[in-house]
């Protein structure tokens, strides 16, 4: 009997043994468990970091890409892209500017583009090879008119050389017309006169030439070096308004290299030959 008694109890304590090493090991698995997941979560946070890092990144890029393509001057204005060429044989790339919430406006400039990528057929076959690359940019917009200019390098056939345009398109946003410079200024002899004395250099956008030879070039323009009078020649002088000042482009001599020449007068110096009752490059 008294054998059967330690039997059973020497039974009962390996049970409590056993019991107790697998509930140890159940704590040491669930231990190890924890750490993992902790481990685990660490490096999901890690992950996540680096992805949002990452995306951050990426969107800084995109944005910087962005405002390099689409460089303009305020929002209610993005650059767009002309690509359509006449034929196959052509390669065509207008910059151009899209205006927020006036479709009239986008209309005109969008007919302007086109009109641009054609090919003049009285001169040229249907399939001549046409290259354009014109940048633009808007140098006034604001409640009474827009001045925007498109330039850029230009060629059709077997041209040796192409050739450095510069178009203005300029509208007159209550009529919606398309401004030409004699429905702004009397360009007579006493106008031409204040042009030579007071023209300056205009600095930006676009010119094609520096400011160096600026002076150089304004005196080959003038009478002393030219037999007919650019002014006098209905759309041969193109312009574009700024804030602080209107600027002209001149065919340039060919003898400079130059396939235009810009200048820019300050509104007050001709103010006197100046034809509209408002002032448009005054937002008010």
């Amino acid at each position: 009997m008294k054998k059967k008694m330690g039997l059973l109890g020497f039974v009962f304590f390996s049970c409590i043994l056993i019991g107790g090493c697998g509930k140890k090991a159940d704590g040491e698995s669930y231990t190890v468990t924890v750490e993992q997941t902790q481990e685990q979560t660490q490096e999901q946070k890690q992950e996540k970091k680096q992805e949002l890092e990452t995306e951050v990144s990426t969107k800084e890029t995109l944005s910087i890409s962005n405002t390099e393509e689409t460089k303009v001057k305020d929002d209610r204005i993005t650059m767009l892209v002309y690509t359509e060429a006449p034929n196959k044989n052509s390669s065509v790339e207008i910059q151009y500017p899209q205006f927020k919430n006036n479709d009239a406006l986008n209309a005109m400039v969008y007919d302007k583009v086109q009109s641009l990528a054609q090919i003049d057929t009285s001169l040229f076959s249907s399939d001549a090879r046409l290259n354009i690359d014109y940048q633009a940019d808007v140098t006034l917009n604001n409640n009474k008119v827009v001045s925007i200019i498109f330039w850029g390098p230009s060629s059709i056939d077997d041209a040796a050389y192409s050739t450095n345009n510069l178009i203005t398109m300029n509208v007159d946003l209550h009529s919606m017309k398309e401004l030409n410079l004699k429905d702004l200024y009397t360009t007579n002899a006493d106008f031409q006169a204040v042009f030579f004395e007071k023209a300056m250099f205009p600095e930006n956008p676009v010119t094609s030439y520096d400011k160096a030879s600026f002076p150089e070039m304004l005196k080959l323009q003038s009478p002393e070096y030219q037999t007919v009078d650019p002014f006098s020649i209905e759309g041969n002088v193109k312009f574009f308004l700024k804030p602080d000042g209107i600027v002209f482009s001149l065919p340039a001599v060919h003898a400079t290299g130059s396939d235009h020449f810009e200048a820019q007068l300050k509104y007050s110096d001709i103010q006197q030959f100046y034809l509209l009752k408002q002032n448009l490059w005054e937002n008010r």
